[in-house]
This record gives structure tokens, C-alpha cells and sequence, in this order.
């Protein structure tokens, strides 16, 4: 900081407006506690209009005693009298060398040299006075931006509406535009005497400050592994959930996207693997300090997303923390005039991947050949093709008439902000609507938010946030009777339906479908719905009051309500003059969630020479109630009222719960510093959670970390001067995790007509104990090693890190499934049973540089993630081939999620080939050519046995879990244009689709093109051909739709997930018209994917590591939502 000025010392300090003149033996506001030299002299530059030159390591540290002045008709005068009362008792003396400039400095001695440099450039001489305005990007005023002539000590600062006003005695300088959080500028001076300029974001700068759990830190000073966001890198994406924007950006954090469906599309987000394989993986989340929902957020009202990954940043969350805590800043107001800001898009999505099933006549051939028989005509297949006969012999396309339009999607948003140094405010106003690919499907939010922070006093801070935000969606659902379960489910029967069925009828009527019930297309134009209503109020107040200069209290009090209204009627529908859907039915579900928290806070932070010492206690109470009730009523007189009072009471019911938890916490959090350079941190927090019993409700989470900033050692800075940061850290801790039922160890008793009993001649409503539970039943833990290094090389213009972590969770909350006592014949609850390690590396590299008017910025992170379960508990089943595990999808040494079959060997060419391959009598006794093969991988003896079987002969074929996750940030910009792109991706892992979505013929559904076009045939008999030959496929399957190597999939992937071009408009041009700044935009989102996955379907659907093997499921019986690529046209305008 040698050689700034007054400006760059005082840059982050509030500005008012210059007032005429002290009033007679006005006494500065100064304070000996806390007001520094470099405060009051700020104050006096805009008082006078003077400019103070000095070297700021003169002032470190240095406090004003109390003085007054005393005004006279002489402003030079008073000005010099305070300047004489201020700086001599501080061992400084100052000398006037130009009208407006002064010049401070140590005792004549030390200051000699400082008076010669500035007199010999004849300050008084050749004198010129630049005046201008600094602002940022969006056209607002930037207060205590630093102004220095290069080279000298000459300089100011803006003040509260961005002008400045400097004298410089050489016209042929360069002034340097500096301020924190914004990249440094220079412009030449030359014949100019008015200079305005616009400061850039500086992301790295940014970056510099961290959200950690409870607080705040400086990223040189972190040691934990904290993964950080910014509002820039969320804006403008054009995202529906606030999860989506974080796929690719952060190492060690997999975000994956199962579906597009308006309002669900959330991605699900995983820190450092899936980390349990009985209670959830999903990460804590928390907004503003209290956990919350992290997809109702308006990505605009963000100001970073901090995860937080290892124990040592985790552990002050304890119990909650084991798979991650994202903690999510929302922006607050600042000192200034009004901002108004607009953000808004619109444009159009379509799904990145669509099936193709075959027209009705090749449907007709491919099912005559699958069957061998004559099912279809000659004659009846040349209907099919000329559309003769479109009623007996059509050609539906139920999946396009389902996805039958480009959804429109649109947001908008509007920002208030600014405030005075007693009152901050930040008021947004947020919409969003996203229109489905499916009619009648289509999703509104709408949020507000009001940040307010208000001085209450001197000492004493309140911040209130209030938030709202309201969500409706509606989807269309198939008629009376036949239970579609909602727009997924007209989805899964138009995958299923084969285009020979006839959609609607030239007479109006609809078709009879596969059950008599319709088709897709008579479900879309009947008049059922689902509709969903949701009201989320949050309201967080916290009041700071600040004892001591390095001791704070804060007192937290929040509260949050979730109503949810969910509507479902299935209409009567005439599906033709012989059938008629019915009686109607409408069911109605409200329920209610109430949250709320009281937390203490004691913050205690101290310097002391080189030592800095912080101390955080804490103290949290959390209960959460959840109410639910159902009522259900059937045979309305029409389909236009949908009121349960319209309904016939006959056939009513009703029924509801309730259930509650809550959580007590203390914690604690200690770091210490020596020289900036050693670095030392501890934490412990108890927990005592309501869902464990007595003797086991409370536990203990600690950590401690270690880091050396050992790139600020002498030995390093003077012999690798291009080293900027170098940090070597290390960490370890236990976490919690209770993502379980509310009442796993209580005994329960359920009721249900199941458990009537007769007695006296009567039926008796009766209740039964069902489960055994565990009284011992405690917290799932992880415990966690973290070592790595951060890097920062040639003044940071290459940065990086590389972290090796280690998850190893035991005491797995696991209720095995099938598993019944054999004692009471009562199936098991929850049980602390089961090991399971996530162990890896993160790396991380970027680079960013300026040349003249074009910037760029290249960030690439990779993470190596190895799941694997290492113990089962009282699941471990030992396997007649050695392996040990439930015998599908868990198994020791193995990863969770896993796909459990055979190896595939091909496809038998012919039967010579049936007859001397390994025997398959086993698995498929009547194997003929056109089957697929199976290897023959072992037998009692470990070696093959020449038979293929399920015992000895299947073994592990790949997880549903990413090994390695990876991402690829491209930024540039030149003058007024911009350029944004993120690539994304997975490896290492596989998908599984069968039945319907991969399957041809199953259950009598569709073939797809490439089944047809890839399938095996007598006329064309490859080993290697990509379908086996076609057969009808019951439900159970048949021996060549096996789990087997042939049906699992690579699911790997490279994806553009974002490409962003924006172009701001001059300022000249925007001046004009009084706005700050205007920025449009092109988005496009999910716009490429790079896989071997099946064709036509989109392989981040089917690898959702969260959902694991059920992701699979889904899409493979057709109830699947594609994802979506958008396009969006967007503006920016703030005033």
C-alpha cells in the first residue's frame, strides 16, 4: 500500500456531499476508540477541496486525539490549524507545495526526501485540474474510487455521486482509476481536463472476500475447501431452478438434470459423491443463515453461493453437514442514490434429445417378423403407408402430438436498491413463466424480497429480510378411471402406444386405445388436471450490537411458512357413442409446513501486532411442523365444477397427518493467524436432534484445520518473485447426517382397513405394530481428511488448486430391504449399519489477462470422485461367487448404484454358432440365432465351468455414479461486446434403459428406428449387430432383455451447457436519455451434447446419481420429461 494516497487507503468509506463551511468551535466527530488519521483527512479533502499526498504506511494504525476547530474568514487558516492540531501529536508534519495540494510527512528528517521528490516537479507551475465522474458497468456512481497520478503521490478520491476533482502539475501524466472489487484502469491525461470512466467487475477481486458458515472471511485466510459462485456467473441464465446455473462451475460439486418438466426441473446436487446409501445425500442448504429451499430463488436476487465441502468449513453445521452445505448470499443495498435495474428474457425451448419411433408401416412389418406370422396384410401395410384409410389404418404420432409446441419462457426482474448511511434497502421483484412442450403444462413464480439494513444506532445494526414467494403450475391428466398420473404419465402411454392406434376419428371421436380408455390424444382434450398452488413467507431479523470494537453480538429470529394446495380431477369423458369414462372424481390435499428459528451469536475478532485471533459461539433452537389433510369426493354433475361440495357424498373420504422435529445446537469456531502466514482453525458443534432417542439424541462434531501461506515467506518472495499466493492446508473432522424419518426409533402403529378384525359378528377397525426399531438407533457420521494447496502465479493471472479429500461415513442409517425378524416376523427399521468411503482429487486451473480494450478468462475444474461401500451391516449376504452384498445393486468393494448382470458376447450369427458356444440352457433354453450371447465368467470352482448361469456367471458392469466430473468457463470481452461459455460434462459412469424406452415390442408397445435399423436378421446376421432380433416382450421379459452388458450404456457426456454473447450500448448514446447502461443478450442453454448414448435420448436423464438405478427406471417406462435447450434474447437496463 506504500506510496497511495489518502483515496487508496480510504476506498471501502462512505462519502457525503462537501458541506460550505465548520461551524464556529465545531468539534470533529472523531472518536480515540476508532476513528483513524486517514478518516479525518478524508473528511477534510472534501471539506476544503484539497488534495493530501502521502505514503500510507506513515498513518498505519494511527488514532486522532480529540481536537477542535475554530473557523475564521480564512479557510486556509482553520484548514492548517487542524491539520497542525491533528498530525503533530501523531509525530507528522505537512507542508503546502500548490494551492490545493498538500504534502504529509514523518519528522524533516525522514521526510526530506518525499518534500525534494515533489517540489522538483514544480507543482505550483504548471498546474492543470481534471474533473470527471467513475461508475461502474450498469452507469451507477462509484464513491471512493482512488484517483492517482502514476508515479507520485498525487491523488483523491470520488466521492458519494463518483465525481472527483485532482490537480496534476504534468499534462502529460496517466491517472490510475483503482477501486476494490473492480479492475484498475489508466487512462493518458493529455490535452483532456474532463476524464470519465466506467470500472469493470473484477471476478477475482471479488472472490477475495468468502461466505463461510456464519460469517465471513478473507480467501487468503481460508483453509477449508469452499467452492464460491458469483451473481455474475448466475445472471442472465436463463434457469427456471436456481440449481441448474450451478452445473460445471465448481469442482467437487456434481449437479445433474433429470427432467424438464415446468416447475420440477431441478437439478439434483451432490458434493463429493453420494454419500450414504440409507438416509438422503442432499446437501444442506442455507439463505441468509436459515436453511430454506435452494430452486426458489430468483437467480437475481443472488450475490454468491458458497459450498461448503470438507469438515473443516462443514463442521459448524454438525449434524446436517456430512453431504455438503450450500450457503446462498442474497444482495443487500448499499450507500448511494436509487439504482434501478431490469433483467429480462424471453424466448423459446425444445427437448435436446427425441426419440423417433417408426411409422405405422413399418410398425405393421417389424411386427409380423417379431411375431412370425401374418398379423399385418400386404394389403393392410400399403394403407398404413398412402393414408387411404386413416381411420382403420392410420399413422399417430402420440409422442409428437403430446410434445406438439416449442415452450415459451420468459423472466423478468426489477431491482431497487440504495439507501444513506442509516438505511440500506434492496427491493426485488421477480417473474417467471415457463410454458411446456405439453399443452395445458406450464409453471408461474413470482417472488419478492426486501433486504433492509437500518442503523439503530452507533453500535447497534438491525437487518430485516422479508421474502415472498408464490408458485402455481398446472398439467394436463388423463380421464376418469384410468389413473395417468398426471403429464408423465400421458407421456409414458404415448411411448408405449404404436402409431397403427388411431388417435381421434374423422367423426370427432377418439379412439378406443390399447384398454378401451383412449388414447394420449383424447387425454390431452379431456378436461382433467392437476394443478399445484404454493405461498412460501420467510421473515429473518437479525440485530448486531457491537460491545467492544472487537467484540459483536448478533441475535437471529426467523420464520418461514409453506402452504401447498394440490388439485387433481379426472374428468368423465365420451371416448365414443359405446364408451364413456366416469363417474369424475376430484381430490383435494393442503398442507401446511411452519418453521421457525432462534439463534445467539458472539463474534470476538483481535490484532494484535502479527497475531490475529477470531472466536465465534453460537447457540440455535430449530422445530419444524408439518400438517397434511385429504378429501376426496366422485360423481359430479359436470366436469366445470370442481368443488368438493358439487360431489356425491357416497362415496367420500377424508383423512390427514401431522408430524414435527426439532433441533438444539451449540458450536464453536477458532482460528488464529500469525503474520498472515500460519494459519490455524478449530470447531466443534453439539447437536441434539428429536428423531433420535433419549440416551442417543445428542452427539458432537468437531474439526481442526492447518494452513501455510508459505508463498509470503521471505525465501519464497525474493527468489520466485512470479509466485503470488501460494497456500499448502489441511483439514479433518467428523459430520452428521439425520436425513431420515421423523420417528425412526419409535415404535408405530399403523390403522387401515387392512388391519379390521371380526369379533362378536362385527368388523372392528384395528390397529398393528408392523416394524421393528432400534432404541440405540444414532447420527450417521462421516468423517473427513482434506490436503491440498492453492496457487497463484504472475500477479495471479493464473490461479489453481489441488485438493485430495476422503468421506469415510459409518453408522450408515440403513433399513435393509426384505429383511424381517425371525423371531417376531416384523420387517427391520432404520439401523446404524454399513461403511461406504468418497474419496478423490479436485483440481482446478484459470487463467485471465487484459491486452488493451480485450479481456478473457479461461476456468477449468476437474474432480475424480471413487464411491465405494465397504461394509453393509446386517446386509451383508456372502454370494455363491464370493461376492458380498444384497445381491443387486450394493455389493463390498464395489460403487453404490451399480448395475449387476452379465457380460454380453454379442449376438449368436447362426446355429452352428448356438450349437458350440458355452451352454446358455441355464438363462435361455431355447436360445436360437439372433439371440444375444453371454459369456461364461466363473463357476463353484472360480473358473469358468462351460455353463452360463445367474449364480457364477454375473458380476459388476458399472454405477450410476459419475467418476469424474468436469467443467470449462470461457469468458472474453472487447470494448462493448461480451462473450460467455460453459462446456460441461461427465465420465465414468453408465446408464440403463429397458422396457419401453429401450426395448422393442415390450408389452406390446412401439419399436424405434434404430431398433429397426440396427436389429439382427437372417438376411443380415452380424455378431455385432446393435439389436438382437426382434421378439415380443412380456412384461417379465425375455431371456435377451436380461441385465447384461449389451443393455447398459456409457453415459458419459460433454455438453455445451451455455453460450452467452452481449453487447452493452456506448454511453454516449445512453446519457443521452438518462439511463446508466443497456446490455443486450443472446442465451442459449443446453444448445449441444456430445455422448454414445442411445439415439434419441438425452443420457443426463438417465444418470441422476441421486436417484440412482430409479432415474433409469423412470425412462425406461416412458415417464420421462425430455431436457430442454433454450434460446433466449435478453436485455439489461439500469438507471
Amino acid at each position: 500500500m506504500g506510496g497511495q494516497t489518502t483515496g487508496a487507503v480510504a476506498q471501502s468509506l462512505a462519502y457525503k456531499e462537501p458541506e460550505k463551511e465548520f461551524n464556529a468551535g465545531e468539534k470533529l466527530k472523531t472518536s480515540v476508540e476508532s476513528e483513524k488519521i486517514t478518516n479525518v483527512l478524508a473528511k477534510l479533502e472534501t471539506q476544503f477541496r484539497v488534495n493530501f499526498n502521502y505514503k500510507s504506511d506513515i498513518l498505519d494504525g494511527k488514532l486522532v486525539k480529540d481536537l477542535a476547530v475554530n473557523t475564521t474568514r480564512n479557510k486556509a487558516v482553520d484548514l492548517e490549524k487542524t491539520l497542525q492540531a491533528l498530525l503533530v501529536p501523531a509525530g507528522l508534519e505537512f507542508e503546502k507545495i500548490s494551492q490545493r495540494v498538500y504534502l504529509i510527512y514523518p519528522e524533516k528528517a525522514k521526510g526530506q526526501e518525499l518534500k525534494t521528490e515533489a517540489k522538483s516537479r514544480n507543482f505550483s507551475i504548471i498546474e492543470s485540474v481534471i474533473t470527471g465522474k467513475v461508475s461502474d458497468t450498469e452507469g451507477g456512481p462509484l464513491p471512493g474510487v482512488s484517483v492517482v497520478l502514476k508515479g507520485t503521490q498525487i491523488g483523491t478520491t470520488s466521492n458519494a455521486d463518483g465525481s472527483y476533482r485532482i490537480t496534476v502539475p504534468d499534462s502529460k501524466g496517466i491517472l490510475v482509476f483503482s477501486f476494490i472489487g473492480f479492475t484498475s484502469q489508466e487512462v493518458a491525461i493529455g490535452t483532456q481536463t474532463q476524464i470519465n470512466i466506467s470500472l469493470k467487475p473484477d471476478a477475482k477481486a471479488l472472490e477475495e472476500v468468502v461466505v463461510i458458515g456464519y460469517g465471513t472471511q478473507k480467501r487468503e485466510n481460508v483453509i477449508g475447501s469452499i467452492a464460491q459462485v458469483s451473481s455474475e456467473q448466475l445472471e442472465s441464465r436463463p434457469v427456471t431452478q436456481l440449481s441448474n446455473a450451478l452445473t460445471g462451475q465448481m469442482a467437487g460439486v456434481t449437479a445433474i438434470q433429470r427432467t424438464g418438466q415446468p416447475g420440477l426441473s431441478a437439478s439434483t446436487i451432490n458434493v463429493r459423491g453420494v454419500g450414504s446409501f440409507g438416509a438422503s445425500s442432499g446437501a444442506l442448504v442455507i439463505i441468509d443463515g436459515i436453511p430454506g429451499n435452494f430452486n426458489d430463488i430468483d437467480p437475481n436476487d443472488v450475490e454468491s453461493v458458497s459450498v461448503l465441502k470438507d469438515a473443516s468449513s462443514a463442521a459448524i453445521y454438525g449434524s446436517r453437514a456430512a453431504n455438503g452445505v450450500i450457503l446462498v448470499t442474497t444482495k443487500t443495498g448499499k450507500e448511494g442514490k436509487l439504482k434501478i435495474n431490469y433483467n429480462g428474457y424471453t424466448g423459446f425451448q425444445k427437448p435436446t434429445a427425441f426419440p423417433d419411433f417408426v411409422d405405422s408401416w413399418d410398425y405393421a412389418a417389424m411386427f409380423n417378423e417379431a411375431s412370425a406370422s401374418n398379423s399385418y396384410t400386404d394389403a393392410d401395410i400399403q394403407k398404413y403407408k398412402d393414408g387411404s384409410s386413416p381411420d382403420t389404418h392410420p399413422n399417430t404420432d402420440f409422442l409428437g402430438a403430446v410434445f406438439s409446441k416449442n415452450g415459451l419462457q420468459t423472466g423478468h426482474n426489477l431491482t431497487l436498491s440504495g439507501g444513506t448511511p442509516a438505511t440500506k434497502y434492496n427491493l426485488s421483484l421477480g417473474y417467471l413463466f415457463q410454458d411446456g412442450l405439453v399443452v395445458r403444462n406450464n409453471y408461474d413464480r413470482y417472488n419478492i424480497r426486501l433486504n433492509l439494513t437500518t442503523a439503530l444506532s452507533s453500535k447497534m445494526d438491525l437487518t430485516t429480510r422479508l421474502s415472498g414467494i408464490k408458485t402455481s403450475s398446472t398439467e394436463p391428466d388423463g380421464p376418469a378411471t384410468l389413473d395417468q398420473e398426471g403429464v408423465l404419465g400421458i407421456i409414458n402411454t404415448a411411448v408405449r402406444y404404436p402409431a397403427t392406434y388411431v388417435g381421434k376419428l374423422s367423426n370427432g371421436y377418439y379412439g378406443p386405445g390399447v384398454v378401451q380408455k383412449g388414447t394420449p390424444i383424447s387425454f390431452l382434450e379431456d378436461e382433467s388436471f392437476r394443478d399445484q398452488d404454493g405461498l412460501n413467507l420467510n421473515a429473518n431479523l437479525r440485530l448486531d450490537y457491537r460491545i467492544l470494537t472487537d467484540l459483536k453480538l448478533s441475535f437471529i429470529s426467523a420464520y418461514n411458512q409453506i402452504n401447498n394446495k394440490n388439485v387433481v380431477f379426472l374428468a368423465s369423458q365420451i371416448i365414443n357413442p359405446e364408451i364413456t369414462l366416469g363417474p369424475n372424481e376430484l381430490t383435494k390435499i393442503n398442507n401446511s409446513t411452519n418453521y421457525y428459528t432462534l439463534q445467539g451469536l458472539a463474534e470476538y475478532s483481535k490484532r494484535i501486532n502479527e497475531h490475529q485471533i477470531g472466536v465465534l459461539l453460537g447457540y440455535s433452537f430449530e422445530e419444524n411442523h408439518f400438517e397434511t389433510t385429504t378429501a376426496y369426493r366422485n360423481d359430479f354433475p359436470g366436469n366445470d365444477l370442481t368443488e368438493l361440495n358439487a360431489g356425491s357424498p357416497s362415496n367420500q373420504q377424508a383423512s390427514g397427518t401431522a408430524n414435527q422435529w426439532a433441533l438444539e445446537s451449540q458450536f464453536g469456531r477458532v482460528n488464529y493467524s500469525f503474520a498472515n502466514r500460519y494459519l490455524v482453525e478449530g470447531v466443534l458443534r453439539r447437536d441434539g436432534s428429536s428423531r433420535f432417542p433419549g440416551n442417543r439424541k445428542y452427539a458432537y462434531f468437531p474439526s481442526a484445520a492447518i494452513g501455510w501461506r508459505i508463498g509470503q515467506e521471505e525465501f519464497i518472495k525474493s527468489n520466485a518473485s512470479w509466485i503470488s499466493e501460494l497456500k499448502l492446508k489441511a483439514s479433518t473432522g467428523v459430520l452428521g447426517n439425520q436425513n431420515i424419518g421423523n420417528y425412526p426409533y419409535q415404535n408405530l402403529y399403523r390403522i387401515g382397513t387392512a388391519y379390521n378384525y371380526s369379533l362378536g359378528g362385527a368388523i372392528n377397525a384395528g390397529v398393528a405394530r408392523t416394524t421393528i426399531t432400534d432404541p440405540n438407533l444414532h447420527w450417521e457420521s462421516t468423517k473427513t481428511t482434506d490436503v491440498g494447496m492453492e496457487f497463484g502465479f504472475f500477479n495471479n493471472k493464473i490461479t489453481g488448486s489441488a485438493t485430495y479429500f476422503d468421506r469415510y461415513t459409518y453408522d450408515i442409517l440403513y433399513a435393509p430391504g426384505g429383511s424381517v425378524s425371525s423371531t417376531l416376523g416384523f420387517a427391520v427399521s432404520e439401523q446404524n449399519t454399513g461403511e461406504l468411503s468418497n474419496s478423490g482429487f479436485e483440481f482446478i486451473l484459470g487463467h485471465n489477462n487484459q491486452v488493451g480494450d480485450f479481456s478473457y478468462n479461461i476456468n477449468g475444474n476437474l474432480s475424480i470422485i471413487k464411491n465405494e461401500v465397504l461394509d453393509l451391516g446386517v446386509g451383508n449376504i456372502s454370494q455363491p461367487n464370493g461376492m458380498v452384498g444384497n445381491g443387486s445393486t450394493l455389493f463390498i468393494g464395489h460403487p453404490m448404484q451399480l448395475y449387476y448382470g452379465y457380460i454380453a458376447d454379442g449376438i449368436f450369427v447362426n446355429e452352428e454358432d448356438v450349437k458350440t458356444y458355452t451352454n446358455q440352457t441355464a438363462i435361455n433354453p431355447g436360445a436360437r440365432p439372433g439371440d444375444v450371447r453371454y459369456k461364461d465368467i466363473s463357476g463353484p470352482d472360480g473358473v469358468p465351468d462351460g455353463k452360463v448361469d445367474a449364480t457364477y456367471d454375473r458380476v459388476v458392469l458399472g454405477s450410476n455414479i459419475p467418476k469424474y466430473n468436469f467443467g470449462l468457463n470461457i469468458g472474453a470481452s472487447y470494448k462493448g461486446f461480451d462473450f460467455s461459455a460453459l462446456l460441461q460434462g461427465i465420465a465414468g459412469v453408465k446408464g440403463y434403459m429397458n422396457n419401453y424406452a429401450g426395448i422393442a415390442f415390450f408389452n406390446f408397445g412401439s419399436i424405434q428406428r434404430w431398433q429397426m435399423e440396427e436389429r439382427w436378421t437372417p438376411e443380415n446376421p452380424r455378431a455385432d449387430a446393435g439389436y438382437p432380433r426382434l421378439e415380443l416382450v412380456s412384461n417379465s421379459g425375455t431371456p435377451n432383455t436380461l441385465l447384461s452388458s449389451f443393455w447398459v450404456l456409457n453415459g458419459s457426456y460433454l455438453r455445451g451447457k451455455n453460450v452467452q454473447l452481449g453487447y452493452t450500448i456506448p454511453k454516449t448514446i445512453t446519457e443521452k436519455v438518462k439511463i446508466g447502461s443497456i446490455r443486450l443478450y443472446f442465451s442459449g442453454e443446453n444448445l449441444f451434447t456430445i455422448s454414445n448414448y442411445r439415439q434419441g435420448w438425452d443420457p443426463e436423464n438417465g444418470t441422476d446419481s441421486d436417484a440412482g438405478n430409479d432415474a433409469n427406471s423412470i425412462i425406461s417406462n416412458g415417464s420421462y420429461y425430455p431436457i430442454l435447450r433454450n434460446y433466449t434474447l435478453g436485455v439489461n437496463v439500469r438507471f
